[in-house]
């Protein structure tokens, strides 16, 4: 009787280490995540930017990173390899925080030689309470330690992803990687949609005051100024996205238009004395702005205007300078806070 149960016991022991053989040899060899091997630039299935990101970092060859949220996410990175004459990779995480951008950076200088980071420095990501930020990326996948492989290998959900992956490929249903994470594609910029998606919120009883983003702004730049001491041969390229004025008739009936003025004054004031940094306000342009055809939301703008910024940004046509951004900035929350909002509604 003993030893039926010791040959049942070792029967199920190995039935079940067939199975995580299985498992991972699986994972192992498709590697949704590219974890082992290089992406195919042709055709990939393109689907969780925390988690894929990493092996792009990893097997890419780049000079320039493209970092930022879904704001950044719909450039695409060869623009910048005509544009700036180097070679790009675009990492980008949606509603991203400055942790885990500082986590994806880290990796990245770690396994290239990086001269130039363009990054997307949202007012929204700015003004966020550094506890309220995601922090979602995965860390075994953000370094080359092969014991914590297991954690990938073994992990139902890269199974689940796996599957996922063949069943797309079967279809034809892939991506180039200069489309990875676009989403220019799928959705429709117009007037009637940006409308649509906006609600707008009813006027505050009171302003906020001038100083309401001041202390979460001052701990978001100091991460940022982090990266760029700790850097100093590397130009880092911070842009505004352009911000319908939609966002700025929510900032006006909130009260906040003077609070995330002064946050654009004080990202200004802390940023531009770096040598090595180069800060764009594509906010300024009021005719891509008031222009609700380039919009799918308030803050979500169309390729066109993409391509249209990254073009701009070598010649500096919205380059802020220490001397320029109060009269470019005041210029700006004179349009703001005068502008006839009530004509978009009518």
């Amino acid at each position: 009787m003993n030893e039926r149960k010791k040959r049942w016991a070792v029967g199920v022991l190995a039935g079940f280490l067939a199975i995580l053989s299985l498992c991972a040899g699986t994972v192992r060899v498709i590697d949704p995540f590219f974890h082992y091997r290089d992406p195919n630039p042709d055709a990939e299935v393109w689907f969780d930017e925390r988690y894929q990101n990493a092996g792009l970092l990893r097997s890419q060859s780049y000079e320039t990173v493209l970092m930022g949220t879904s704001l950044a996410a719909n450039y695409r990175p060869f623009w910048f390899d005509v544009f700036y004459d180097t070679s790009t990779v675009k990492v980008t995480f949606p509603n991203g925080g400055f942790h885990e951008f500082t986590q994806a950076l880290d990796y990245a200088f770690e396994k290239q030689n990086v001269k130039r980071v363009i990054f997307g420095l949202d007012p929204n990501i700015l003004a966020r309470p550094a506890a309220d930020a995601p922090d979602q990326l995965p860390d075994y996948l953000y370094d080359d330690d092969p014991w914590n492989d297991g954690r990938y290998l073994l992990n139902k959900d890269v199974l689940i992803r796996s599957a996922y992956t063949v069943w797309k490929k079967a279809r034809g249903q892939t991506q180039a990687l200069q489309d990875a994470f676009l989403w220019d594609g799928t959705l429709y910029f117009s007037r009637k949609l940006a409308l649509a998606s906006y609600q707008r919120p009813e006027i505050a009883a009171k302003p906020f005051p001038a100083d309401a983003f001041s202390h979460d702004c001052d701990e978001n730049l100091a991460v940022v100024k982090s990266w760029v001491e700790g850097h100093p041969d590397t130009q880092f390229v911070f842009f505004f996205s352009p911000y319908s004025i939609l966002y700025w008739d929510k900032m006006q009936r909130l009260g906040e238009t003077d609070a995330m003025f002064a946050l654009l004054r004080r990202t200004a004031e802390e940023l531009l004395p770096y040598e090595n940094v180069d800060l764009q306000c594509f906010l300024t342009d009021t005719d891509v702005i008031t222009d609700l055809d380039n919009y799918a939301d308030h803050i979500h703008v169309a390729g066109r205007v993409t391509y249209a910024m990254a073009q701009a940004m070598p010649s500096g046509e919205y380059r802020l300078t220490e001397e320029n951004y109060r009269q470019r900035l005041d210029a700006l929350h004179e349009f703001v806070v005068n502008y006839d909002y009530e004509k978009i509604f009518a």
